[in-house]
């Protein structure tokens, strides 16, 4: 179905109205190609097309659309070959070219593993570069090969930073969706060229390619023209009938242009909302819901039938790049690079549902992690610089498009923020920048050089934070190390281009490539950038955590291996390898070096071999980490015991941590029952709180008889903070008594008799015992006047009312006139205040003890005040466990979500890492939400919400009267390294039955090309 409003096009016009109107423009067209004024000029002029473009281009896009997948580039790649075969075999027969392009393709399916076929699209590139130089027959130095090294290896980007930018960033293989548009032209374009001046060469390509994708290699305009899917995707009369006036001309094809962004903004947003399905049905977490392998295939159906879409619309951005590019060559461009960035945005979102779909399923999916999908976008939006470059405005339909797009990935960063900080915290802070990156560049109006230059800088730092860049320590004597290797490769990366020369051998190639030789097979590894493993040399770190601090991961991977040596825990020996770090700045400039000017590099003699030995250096050290080790029945571990050990001391040290922390709560608590970190309203044992009021109420003292309960009397209405008091702290209880006795006694003697008067006073009570007194909560008294009370002579004669008599009285006597007039005190709500104080006092009084032990690392009592030195070393077991995993299992990391969640993302296993304290932090949170001070005891604040307000790092669901906070940490860690280990077992399973090898990605992706560039300059199997 076309891609544009039905009724743009006249009925009834089909491929055969397509053909006549190019057909007629051309025979009208002079044999030059002018280019037309900008389109802001309002002069219309006659659109001029140079027959030779028009055809070749027409060839290129006819096979484009075609190529799909694998089975595609081979073909690509083969047809390259055949090329190059041809151009060292000029009498070859037509059987002959035949019977290389047999033998190569049989080459490929010996060679290509399963492994290659998930790489990005710009390492299979690199693969099949490889196997086409290495294939028996190939013919390495031909012009083509060569042009096709430089396209791939060392490429020239329009760059308007410093070259460093695109070395150091890695752009050219974030940027591999607009390259390969250029590798694709150009072997075209050999091809069409070569079939028109070659007739066994044309009858030989055509037999082998042309009849499978329906054209022959010769094919004329009016062939190419009537090829169906220009008229169901582009439509070309509505261009053409603007032939006599450019502007028109290229109104119409901008329009056309920006109607197919509306469409590919349109499935972008239909792939966010299927990617933010897929990740809410099977979330990133462990234990989370897991995608059948039905589901996962599906994804994959869907994102195989999505990527041919993709390629027609691709082919259809081109088509009209092409024929506005007549009218006006900036217009054409902006179409192209607008294109390209959109289309290469579209398949990296496509693409990485499958990710999604393939969670815990054990895929190798290198072509679609985040990292993959954050550094495609990153390269989208720098490919889009070019198209404002010398001022250029794209039309503002298309700008609008633009700003549309910008909003189709804002909005996968909203989706799936929560996703990218899981796998990688660094990735979610990345995507921001590179929205306000977006923002920039889609807002550009005339842009200067120095703006594109500041955006290309910035992008260039993005980009190589997503790769292995970044994380050098750096001195002042590094940094100049540092520079100079900067300073060569800006120097000499790219001469040709800024020079508009090629370098000469003796003045720049040898000097420039032996320079960058020494720096990453001597200077990569020198005291200034790899920590030395020997203990006798006097700058030897005194421990990992001092190495780590000096060197970085990188920097320690020798003196790490040897100081597990050491300790018994791996044997052998790795030798000094180069800091990958230093290595790659040097390697990945000598790699463009090299591939640029193969005509010096053939001169070379064992230089690459050298720089290959040196990386392979470093791939074997870090392989050390990760060697499987040999199941046994009463052990089937896969996983080496080194890291199993390294984990375990990790995990070893956090309970001894969580037992510290449960034996200062239980001293806290005194053995109360409750939950001190709960509410200070929790519910209590039926036991320790009355259901129903008391029908007498017995004496406090324990010395006078029960009362009947007057009516106003009662406690089971106190506040519950009251009884969860009684329940939780030691002596507190809260009772209803009567306190009756006589009061206002007087006492006289008269002519022999001691005659007493009082007043009898009746008094209720609730008492809260409190610290070894008892606290009057509620009271209710009476006085009744009494008069005498005692009359006893000195001769032992009289008589007296005793209390216990009087109180007798109380049921038929006193309780009436109580129950109408009574005096009251109620003190409920000062009571309810000191218990509320003295339960988040609990919880507080354990957050400051907790947060001063953490912090302090002298204590009084080192023997048991243990939580500053157990910390300390927790975090410096974390960190190694961290550097282990990362160095040992680099590339499982790019690959497996669910083992980067619980090493590296935000709900990583816990530990005080990576400027993230986990520990400390959520601690001193917990302290702050119930201290308005740092005084020991702290000012409780007003209102208390309990520990997990606020808390960022630690929120799983605790069993009562635990500390939420230790309970998560202690949770978190066992959860973490459980998914750890089963996920570092399957990969270990697989290095051992080979299944995929271990390594830097950014180092043996730099070995490959050198290695590729290498064999094609020399024209050898070397």
């Amino acid at each position: 179905m076309s891609l544009l409003r039905a009724g743009r096009r006249r009925p009834g016009v089909r491929a055969g109205r397509v053909v006549t109107a190019l057909v007629t423009a051309m025979v009208m067209t002079v044999a030059g190609f002018a280019v037309a004024p900008p389109a802001a000029a309002t002069k219309a002029t006659r659109v001029l097309i140079k027959n030779d473009e028009l055809r070749a281009g027409l060839f290129g896009l006819h096979m484009r659309a075609r190529l799909a997948g694998v089975d595609g580039f081979k073909d690509l790649m083969a047809s390259a070959s055949l090329v190059g075969f041809r151009q060292a075999n000029p009498a070859a027969t037509e059987q002959q070219l035949t019977d290389h392009v047999v033998a190569l393709r049989n080459y490929y399916d010996s060679k290509l593993t399963a492994g290659d076929l998930q790489r990005p699209a710009y390492q299979f590139a690199l693969r099949m570069l490889e196997l086409t130089a290495l294939a028996p027959g190939a013919v390495k130095n031909a012009p083509v090969m060569r042009e096709l090294l430089e396209a791939t290896v060392g490429t020239q980007l329009n760059n308007y930073g410093d070259m460093l930018d695109q070395v150091k960033a890695s752009q050219f293989q974030h940027s591999w969706y607009l390259q390969q548009y250029g590798v694709q032209d150009q072997v075209w374009q050999y091809v069409h060229d070569l079939a028109l001046a070659d007739a066994t060469f044309r009858a030989a390509w055509n037999a082998q390619f042309g009849t499978r994708y329906g054209v022959d290699a010769a094919a004329d305009v009016e062939t190419l023209s009537a090829d169906p899917q220009l008229a169901d995707w582009v439509d070309i009369p509505a261009i053409m009938e603007n032939r006599n006036d450019t502007v028109a001309w290229t109104d119409e094809g901008e329009r056309q242009a920006a109607e197919l962004m509306s469409r590919v903004n349109a499935r972008i947003v239909d792939y966010n909302e299927d990617l933010l399905t897929l990740s809410e049905q099977y979330p990133l977490t462990n234990g989370g819901a897991k995608p059948s392998e039905q589901v996962y295939q599906a994804t994959m159906a869907k994102a195989t039938t999505a990527q041919q879409w993709h390629s027609h619309a691709s082919t259809a951005f081109e088509i009209l790049a092409l024929l506005v590019g007549f009218a006006n060559p900036a217009a054409g461009k902006v179409i192209s690079g607008v294109g390209k960035g959109a289309m290469q945005i579209a398949s990296a979102i496509m693409g990485y549902q499958t990710t999604t779909a393939s969670k815990d399923l054990g895929k190798l999916l290198t072509a679609f992690t985040s990292q993959a999908l954050a550094g495609n976008i990153a390269g989208a939006i720098s490919a889009l610089l070019p198209i404002f470059g010398g001022g250029n405005n794209p039309d503002p339909a298309i700008r609008a498009e633009l700003i549309a797009l910008r909003q189709q990935v804002a909005q996968l960063e909203t989706n799936m923020h929560a996703r990218f900080d899981r796998v990688d915290r660094a990735l979610a802070r990345i995507y921001v920048d590179m929205l306000q990156q977006f923002e920039v560049v889609v807002n550009l109006q005339n842009a200067t050089n120095a703006q594109l230059r500041q955006i290309n800088t910035q992008l260039a730092r993005i980009t190589e934070r997503i790769d292995l860049w970044g994380s050098l320590l750096l001195n002042v004597e590094r940094d100049d190390k540092i520079n100079e290797t900067k300073e060569l490769v800006d120097r000499f990366v790219g001469y040709r281009t800024r020079v508009g020369r090629e370098m000469d051998y003796v003045n720049h190639y040898e000097p420039a490539s032996s320079a960058l030789t020494f720096d990453l097979t001597t200077e990569a590894k020198s005291l200034l950038f790899a920590a030395p493993s020997d203990p006798r040399n006097p700058d030897f770190p005194r421990d990992p955590d001092a190495a780590l601090d000096l060197y970085g991961p990188y920097g320690s991977i020798s003196y790490l291996h040897a100081d597990a040596v050491r300790k018994g825990k791996l044997s052998g020996s790795v030798g000094t390898p180069a800091n990958p770090e230093v290595w790659l700045l040097a390697a990945t400039g000598y790699q463009m070096l090299l591939a640029q000017n193969p005509q010096h590099a053939a001169q070379m003699s064992g230089q690459a071999e050298t720089v290959v030995t040196s990386g392979e250096a470093i791939q074997d050290a870090v392989r050390a980490f990760s060697e499987p080790r040999e199941p046994t029945s009463d052990n089937p571990r896969w996983m080496n015991d080194f890291l199993y050990d390294a984990i375990m001391a990790y995990r070893w040290t956090g309970y001894y941590m969580a037992q510290r922390m449960a034996a200062i709560r239980d001293e806290i608590a005194q053995g109360g029952q409750h939950d001190m970190f709960g509410s200070p309203t929790q519910p209590v044992p039926a036991n320790e709180k009355p259901t129903a009021e008391p029908t007498t109420v017995p004496s406090c003292a324990g010395n006078s008889p029960a009362l009947t309960r007057p009516a106003q009397v009662g406690y089971t209405d106190l506040p519950q903070e009251l009884w969860v008091a009684q329940w939780g702290k030691p002596d507190s209880k809260v009772t209803l008594c009567h306190a009756s006795d006589w009061v206002n006694v007087l006492t006289r003697n008269m002519g022999g008799w001691e005659v007493t008067t009082a007043d009898l006073e009746i008094k209720f009570q609730v008492r809260q015992r409190w610290n070894g007194s008892n606290r009057i909560v509620r009271e209710w008294s009476k006085v009744f006047k009494q008069g005498v009370i005692c009359r006893t002579h000195e001769t032992q004669t009289g008589e007296c009312r005793f209390l216990d008599q009087e109180l007798a009285k109380w049921d038929s006597t006193y309780r009436g006139d109580f129950q109408q007039s009574a005096s009251s005190v109620d003190n409920t709500e000062e009571a309810r205040e000191r218990s509320r104080d003295w339960f988040y006092g609990q919880a507080a009084r354990y957050y400051t003890t907790i947060t001063e032990e953490l912090a302090n690392p002298n204590p009084a009592n080192p023997q048991v005040q243990t939580l500053h030195r157990l910390n300390t070393q927790f975090t410096s077991q974390a960190r190694l466990m961290q550097t282990y995993l990362k160095l040992g299992f680099a590339t499982a990391l790019t690959q497996d979500e669910l083992l980067a969640l619980n090493l590296l993302g935000v709900d990583r296993f816990p530990a005080d890492l990576d400027g993230r304290n986990m520990i400390t932090d959520s601690f001193e949170r917990a302290r702050a939400n119930y201290c308005a001070d740092r005084q020991s005891p702290c000012t409780l604040k007003d209102t208390i919400e309990g520990p997990k307000k606020n808390q960022v790092m630690f929120s799983c669901a605790n069993p009562a009267k635990t500390d939420p906070i230790s309970y998560c940490a202690e949770w978190l860690m066992y959860d973490r390294t459980d998914t750890m280990m089963r996920r570092l077992n399957f990969w270990s399973e697989k290095i051992q039955n080979g299944e995929y090898v271990e390594g830097l990605p950014a180092v043996d992706l730099a070995l490959r090309s050198i290695e590729t560039a290498e064999r094609i300059a020399k024209g050898s199997n070397a």
